[in-house]
């Protein structure tokens, strides 16, 4: 339970405080537990009446209680509630803006819904509705999107205790083909850097780093050189810096992790840190680099120099495959790269075939052999 004071824009320039009260209790006829939460509350003392009057709506609110009859009702209470939650000083874990416009758009879809009952909108009638979009070109990958944001949806109404259960919590997302991560090998890895290198390419540093350490790009464009342990070999990660929002304090997994540097890269980061003025790593002064548009850089580049054209993020897919390749235990890989769970870096190792090579070598079959003919001479008659 809790009384949180929190300031908004009004107006350009103008914030005011206002007041967000989130409580929960077991609800008497249910005896599970129900949240609710109010916000835009103008005054603390109202807050605390607020905080009084949900607190016994969760108490004594009987199951057949809803708040809102139909999808539109719920999926607009949905929207609110996120866009509350944006990442700021006073909540630095909530969602980032960018998340936060992806899913109201991704919502979008369901706007032909919003007369209905929420209580028809079923897991059967949903696929029937997915179905309907991907016959009109809609892509499965956005198919998937939507039903991802359907479960959060009917998520969040249990959350505040408008449903007793989430009637999508068993169901699984739609199946798809999944594509082989794009990745460099290491001959080519080296043809990249190389060329970069004699062109003093301005993403030569971007590059390498990103393939030696595997970062995501908002985490380098974050780096600091105070972060950078050169006598241990380790990188402290703490921050991100995100086109569009800027510096953020925590990293997407919402707290720091450490990278542990390769040898051969100590010598080039002591380099790079002559050669620059700043506090960051990186500092290049380009509007790709700075918007977020690096992927269109090394693709063109990787077409200049007759490479596979790969994006910014496939050069960390590169880096995974590559550590995995030269034999970097799974799980020292996972730390080093921040994936939350095992399978994910595991999926990098099946893909490149790395558990299956050689463990064929042990089968026998016997092919036939072939003796060599004896050629003979032959003697011409006369």
């Amino acid at each position: 339970m809790s009384i949180r004071a929190y300031k908004k824009e009004v107006s350009k320039g103008v914030f005011k405080t206002f007041y967000k009260v989130r409580v929960e209790a077991i609800n008497r006829y249910t005896l599970k537990r129900v949240q609710k939460f109010q916000s835009l509350i103008t005054s603390k003392a109202r807050a605390e009446f607020i905080h009084r009057e949900l607190w016994s709506q969760c108490r004594e609110r009987k199951p057949s209680q809803i708040n809102f009859k139909t999808w539109g009702e719920l999926v607009f209470r949905y929207k609110d509630s996120i866009t509350e939650k944006i990442r700021s000083a006073i909540d630095p874990l909530g969602f980032s803006p960018q998340v936060v416009k992806t899913k109201e758009s991704i919502l979008k879809h369901t706007a032909l819904w919003n007369a209905m009952a929420f209580e028809l909108i079923s897991p059967q009638f949903v696929t029937d509705e997915l179905d309907k979009l991907e016959s009109k070109s809609v892509s499965r990958s956005t198919t998937n999107h939507i039903l991802k944001e359907v479960r959060c949806v009917f998520s969040f109404a249990v959350t505040i205790g408008a449903l007793q259960a989430n009637p999508f919590s068993n169901c699984k997302m739609r199946r798809m083909p999944r594509k082989k991560q794009l990745a460099l090998n290491h001959e080519e890895v080296k043809i990249l850097l190389n060329e970069a290198s004699k062109r003093n390419h301005p993403y030569f540093y971007i590059w390498l780093i990103t393939i030696s350490l595997g970062l995501r790009r908002s985490e380098l464009a974050g780096l600091q050189w105070s972060d950078v342990d050169f006598k241990n070999r380790l990188i402290h990660l703490q921050r991100q810096f995100i086109p569009g929002e800027g510096l953020v304090d925590n990293l997407k997994s919402g707290h720091g992790r450490i990278v542990a540097v390769p040898d051969f890269l100590i010598p080039e980061l002591q380099k790079l840190k002559l050669q620059t003025t700043g506090d960051f790593v990186i500092s290049v002064k380009c509007q790709s680099w700075r918007s977020g548009h690096q992927a269109k850089v090394l693709r063109a580049f990787c077409r200049e120099i007759g490479l596979k054209e790969v994006t910014h993020h496939q050069l960390r897919a590169t880096h995974i495959t590559l550590a995995l390749v030269d034999n970097i235990p799974l799980g020292i890989v996972k730390a080093n790269v921040g994936h939350s769970k095992l399978s994910t870096t595991d999926r990098y190792f099946r893909e490149a075939g790395i558990n299956m090579r050689g463990q064929m070598d042990g089968l026998r079959v016997e092919l036939p052999t072939t003796e060599k003919g004896i050629v003979l001479p032959l003697k011409v008659m006369k």
